[in-house]
């Protein structure tokens, strides 16, 4: 009798154990659910990026449903371009592969960029957390091709270094001889970056023949880094 008392005393505590972990489960998603809503809206907030520690950093910002509500905000046209590009960088920083295929998009379509300078070159920036990935590089490569404002290019070529494929490299070696100043140094700066060995001797023709002394001492930097590395 007491055996059989304390067989179901042991029964019931473990269905209780149990019980009590599925509760635990479903507050802990819950407040999950919360949180993302309130991340959704403390974006909106002025002092929106210092908030971002209390969901995790960039590992809170890696969940799928805010990465659709983010991918909203951009898509809203009525809502302020400020809270826009706050949901761009947002975006850069979950590194989902959903929110990289979006990015790519905001680049090649006028309807999500409004050909505002500012929409795509933090469109840009925000591809520059993606390294190493080659669907990053092609989406630079091919915005490269036909855009035309002289700040969007240069954040084009200086994320191509962040993003650290040598996919880029052909491309980054045909800038080197650019009108633009900001374009040739933003280049050579790329090229070390990547550290791909193609682009040793035409940093050394830099080097070798260049006037101006600003762009030769960024082509004599990149070299040592090359020795370096």
């Amino acid at each position: 009798m007491v055996f059989n008392t304390c067989k179901k005393f042991i029964q019931i505590t473990v269905l209780l154990f149990f019980v009590a972990a599925i509760i635990a489960s479903a507050k802990e998603l819950y407040a999950d659910e919360l949180n993302i809503d309130k991340l959704i809206m403390d974006i909106q907030d002025n002092d929106w990026y210092s908030r971002l520690p209390l969901y995790g950093g960039a590992e809170g910002i890696k969940n799928d449903r805010l990465t659709d509500a983010l991918i909203g905000m951009v898509e809203n046209k009525m809502l302020n371009w400020r809270y826009r590009i706050r949901a761009i960088q947002l975006l850069g920083e979950s590194k989902k592969d959903k929110a990289l295929n979006f990015l790519g998009r905001i680049l090649s379509d006028p309807f999500l960029n409004h050909d505002c300078p500012a929409i795509k070159w933090n469109a840009v920036t925000a591809l520059g957390n993606f390294t190493k990935d080659q669907k990053a590089a092609d989406i630079l490569l091919d915005a490269s091709k036909f855009e035309d404002n002289p700040v969007v290019r240069e954040a084009i070529v200086k994320t191509m270094g962040r993003v650290g494929s040598s996919k880029a490299v052909p491309f980054l070696i045909s800038i080197l001889n650019d009108k633009s100043f900001a374009i040739k140094f933003s280049a050579i700066n790329a090229l070390a970056e990547i550290g791909d060995p193609q682009a040793f001797p035409y940093l050394k023709n830099i080097v070798e023949n260049e006037n101006d002394p600003l762009i030769k001492n960024e082509a004599i930097t990149a070299l040592e880094r090359f020795s370096r590395g």
